[in-house]
């Protein structure tokens, strides 16, 4: 890097040598360390092994820099095993990278550089000699997710191996072997009980395979199973490649094992809830984040994509778990009753009511009250709701006292709230007491990872209520599932599946029954007239959406000669997001044979 294009403001720090550090000089050094340009003079900061460097204008900080502009504790540089990765402090006038702000935690190549006001520091680490040994599983995931964003952004590819089988008693010897064996720039880490992963930037599947061999023939040992699997072939989150390398050990040699991505089964409310995407992981990770907390949550999403299920996880996870749910389908209700059911009555406060009655939310009193379609309540139930919440006080109709409510609020809605609040059909100031914390839950369609598990465990609890023997779902129907937009989402799916265990003549389910359901014309209902010959006819728009991104896809590759990272920017659409539905489209370019 040359020197910056601005002067710096401060003079170089007392408490550093100050030193002109030419090319032969950095090309001698061998430890790691950190060129500081703040004025005329580089200078040189060494890096430990391990530790933490705070930059900022205190005397007491590791790397001072001597401007008005700069925090007294700026940002946080760590070195581990992973490498390296900037922390910014709450800065007044931020820390950028490259010239991007950074937001919570960056990692950090050597190239990179960090910009602090008009100091520029830059990292040169000294090149390893062999491969490192990591600490653990944590610093493993680090090192993966780091290699992650660089196969993304540059089209490259790594591969990860799991050794299970290897005796404790043989771990420090098979260690130095392994290690001797493999590449500068390599990684291993022990799992426990679990074995030894041996990460390998720019190594394909076959590569990886082929030094996967020759380990195996000089440790010479009997037992040693080995999984392998390769990024982004096999997926892009850190969790589920760590996960399905160790699933890879028990798969067929040469086996993919893409799908094989590591999955939950929860029981929330009676119900046997599997999760395997990593946004729904997530999901459900800050659900027991917030369960406890008693703050409103507005959980959004399409119909039939389980939102209620979600309601009921953040009820069964906080300390109301003691008493019921209480939820009310504000869709479902005669306009004329939302009133009463929400609030209650007394005795004679209007035709039909012959006695007093608590409504839903004085029912709700210490436990959860979940309003299910929250957007269909009319303007004049939204005032009234919104006082509830705000004064935690209930008035029935007919009845001048007030209540006292202990309740919490989980709403849910497959409309776009934000817009029917710019619309005036719904209030703001509801709306932003409901969305204190906001859930949103992914359509099917967008839950490639999650779909087959789905549809493999819907189809077996059927198929055990009918007393049926054994189905299973062959490839080509499992890959029109996937390719079905599923308008219904989850509900869709789990029917079609409860139909298709009660009517399958044999044992497994084919395409063509997948396609007789699927594409089977729907009955016009029965209150609609059938539209005149020549009228517009209509597909779900979701359909049509998902036609339009397919195509857009397909042109921005044929425009970039297949070139990802710049397909993307003509779509203005994240890296990782493109490569993750052109997986999903199969349009993933095929790579050329390496040639050596």
């Amino acid at each position: 890097m040359g020197e910056p294009t601005e002067a710096g403001a401060g003079e170089t720090p007392p408490d550093q040598t100050a030193r002109g550090v030419d090319d032969e000089v950095i090309a001698s050094l061998e430890q790691s360390h950190v060129l500081v340009f703040n004025g005329s003079s580089p200078w040189m900061y060494p890096l430990p092994p391990s530790g933490e460097i705070v930059i900022g204008r205190s005397e007491t900080a590791d790397i001072r820099i001597d401007d008005a502009l700069v925090s007294r504790q700026h940002a946080r540089l760590t070195v581990d095993e992973a490498g390296f990765t900037i922390t910014d402090l709450g800065s007044q006038h931020g820390t950028y990278v490259n010239r991007i702000q950074v937001t919570g935690q960056r990692a950090l190549e050597p190239s990179d550089t960090i910009w602090i006001h008009k100091t520029a520091l830059v990292i040169h680490a000294s090149a390893p000699k062999t491969a490192a040994v990591l600490s653990d599983l944590g610093a493993l995931r680090s090192r993966v997710e780091r290699e992650i964003d660089r196969a993304v952004g540059d089209e490259t590819r790594f591969s990860l191996l799991c050794f299970v089988g290897i005796d404790a008693r043989d771990r420090t010897a098979m260690q130095r072997t392994i290690v001797g064996m493999l590449r500068r720039g390599d990684a291993i880490a022990w799992a426990g009980d679990v074995g030894l992963y041996v990460l390998l930037p720019d190594a394909s599947r076959d590569e990886a395979l082929a030094i996967a061999a020759r380990i195996r023939n000089k440790l010479d040992r009997s037992g040693l199973r080995i999984g392998c699997i390769t990024c982004p072939d096999d997926g892009d989150d850190p969790d589920a490649l760590i996960a399905s390398a160790r699933v890879a050990v028990d798969s067929e040699p040469g086996r993919r094992v893409g799908l094989a991505r590591p999955f939950q089964t929860l029981s929330i409310g009676g119900e046997r809830v599997i999760i395997a995407d990593p946004a729904v992981v997530r999901l459900y990770a800050l659900v027991d984040q917030l369960a406890p907390v008693g703050i409103p949550v507005l959980i959004t999403g399409e119909t039939g994509c389980g939102k209620e299920l979600i309601a009921t996880a953040l009820h069964t996870r906080s300390q109301r778990a003691g008493r019921r749910l209480i939820s009310l389908n504000c869709a479902a209700l005669n306009e004329m009753l939302v009133e009463s059911e929400l609030f209650g009555h007394e005795k004679g406060a209007f035709s039909g009511a012959i006695a007093s009655r608590p409504g839903l939310v004085e029912s709700a009193s210490g436990s959860t009250l979940f309003l299910d379609e929250v957007g269909e309540l009319t303007l004049l139930h939204q005032a009234k709701l919104l006082r509830v919440i705000e004064s935690h006080r209930v008035t029935r109709v007919g009845d001048v006292r007030e209540r006292e409510v202990d309740v919490r609020f989980v709403a849910a809605t497959n409309r776009d709230l934000e817009a029917d609040v710019v619309a005036g059909r719904f209030r703001r100031d509801l709306y932003f007491r409901l969305s204190a914390a906001t859930l949103h839950l992914p359509p099917l369609r967008e839950r490639s990872h999650d779909l087959p598990l789905l549809a493999a465990a819907f189809l077996e609890d059927a198929r055990r209520r009918s007393g049926r023997a054994s189905m299973r779902i062959s490839n080509a129907a499992m890959a029109a599932l996937i390719a079905h937009a599923w308008p219904g989402n989850v509900r869709e799916l789990k029917h079609l599946m409860q139909y298709l265990a009660a009517t399958l003549p044999g044992d497994e389910l084919l395409v063509e029954h997948v396609h007789e359901r699927l594409t089977r014309p729907a009955a016009p209902p029965a209150h609609h007239a059938t539209p005149a010959t020549g009228s517009p006819q209509f597909r779900p728009l979701a359909d049509e959406l998902r036609e339009l991104e397919l195509t857009r896809i397909r042109e921005a590759l044929e425009a970039t000669s297949g070139n990802q990272t710049r397909a993307a920017a003509l779509l203005a659409m994240p890296v990782r997001t493109f490569f993750e539905k052109a997986k999903q489209f199969g349009l993933t370019p095929k790579r050329k044979p390496s040639v050596d």
